[in-house]
């Protein structure tokens, strides 16, 4: 790999050992993928960040390399932690509390400045500027909505490029591909959980294969924020082109792709009516990905009081920091920073999920163990007053 003087000053030690040992792991990385040289970033940001992802070996990890001396070197944002305030007046151990609070605060420390999946509302990137972000759902709106360039990097391998402002030039940081494998065409959704549900299918369709999907022009960006987190889920792909929405959308040439078509229809089965009735502790879930500000307002003007279980609301903790008031009421928390897909929420008693996110339909059963039901946003506000009973 070709290095500049300056990379190599950083390998032999001159700034420090965090940062020679962090580029060491990128270049070998970078060299084991084919890259022929380092490319600066602008913005790092780093996932796995749960206590529940990491366990102690992760916290140990983070303390040590704050000791060694390591700060980041560029703007710098994290995904969220593991919800610690609790549910239904039931708490986490307090070892369990202080363990994520020790990763919170090593990573402040080292110049983190916000957490959430959402680092786009922290700082929105350019389109041709170079990042280093982790989390999956942020880069594919990165790549795909904003035309900015990034690798859909492993946790620790962000993490490392925000302490020496580079990492290694991957496809990601070369552009759009020049043609795709599949020309997707997808029925406009009626609402969010619709977005998600087609994410979900056209990402395990396409597989690691570039896809042009055409019919979620015109649709509200959080649609698309929706639908491109869903696919991650799915699709190890560092991008996933959108016909007009992409920057550059129309120079990926389709004319060999194979062409698929999905409807409402092919997404009906993913829908399950929940039976509040059956359950006994049912947490209600808005916000995977992190609702935008907007979002937010929307949502809080139209829920009330909860008539049983509780309603998470998660956000990114820059909400906090703009002065945007996050009240809560009875039954109704406004969680900043944190996520509940990556808390064992069976621990907390809760038994089942209720949602409007395709990703969290994914991912809570599988880490939690809890069954979890996909409904609308509106059905979901609904069900949460008590005016759909079952």
């Amino acid at each position: 790999m070709f290095l500049t003087k300056e990379e190599e000053r950083i390998l032999s030690g001159d700034l420090g050992v965090a940062a020679e040992r962090a580029l060491k792991v990128i270049v070998r990385v970078g060299e084991s993928l084919g890259a022929d040289r380092l490319v600066k970033i602008s913005h790092a940001h780093v996932s796995g960040v749960s206590y529940f992802n990491i366990l102690d070996y992760g916290v140990e990890f983070l303390e040590d390399l704050l000791r060694s001396g390591a700060k980041f070197s560029v703007f710098t944002t994290a995904n969220p932690y593991a919800v610690i305030s609790g549910y239904n007046n039931k708490n986490f151990e307090p070892g369990i509390v202080s363990k994520q609070l020790r990763v919170i605060n090593s990573l402040r420390d080292m110049g983190v400045k916000h957490f959430t999946c959402t680092p786009y509302y922290v700082r929105r990137p350019s389109a041709g500027e170079h990042l280093a972000w982790a989390e999956s759902s942020a880069v594919l709106y990165a790549n795909s909505l904003l035309g900015a360039m990034t690798n859909r990097e492993p946790g620790i391998i962000a993490l490392l490029a925000g302490i020496v402002g580079r990492t290694y030039l991957g496809d990601a940081h070369r552009g759009l591909p020049r043609s795709a494998d599949f020309l997707v065409s997808v029925e406009k959704p009626r609402d969010v959980s619709e977005a998600g549900a087609l994410g979900l299918l056209v990402g395990e369709a396409v597989g690691g294969n570039i896809a042009v999907v055409e019919g979620l022009e015109g649709l509200p960006e959080a649609y698309i924020k929706e639908f491109l987190a869903a696919f991650a889920v799915k699709s190890p792909a560092h991008v996933v082109v959108l016909k007009g929405i992409t920057p550059g959308y129309s120079d990926v040439d389709t004319s060999k792709a194979e062409k698929l078509r999905f409807s409402r229809l092919d997404i009906a089965e993913m829908y399950a009516e929940p039976k509040i009735s059956e359950c006994r502790s049912p947490l209600f879930l808005v916000g995977c990905p992190h609702l935008s500000s907007e979002e937010l307002s929307e949502v809080l003007a139209k829920v009330g009081e909860v008539s049983r279980g509780e309603l998470w609301i998660t956000v990114g903790d820059y909400l906090e920091a703009i002065g945007l008031t996050l009240s809560s009421h009875r039954g109704v928390k406004v969680i900043t920073g944190a996520c509940a897909v990556v808390t064992k929420l069976s621990t907390l008693g809760i038994d089942c999920v209720v949602t409007d996110s395709a990703k969290a339909l994914s991912y809570i059963p599988k880490l939690s163990g809890v069954r979890t039901f996909l409904i609308s946003r509106s059905r979901l506000i609904e069900m949460v007053m008590g005016l759909d009973r079952d």
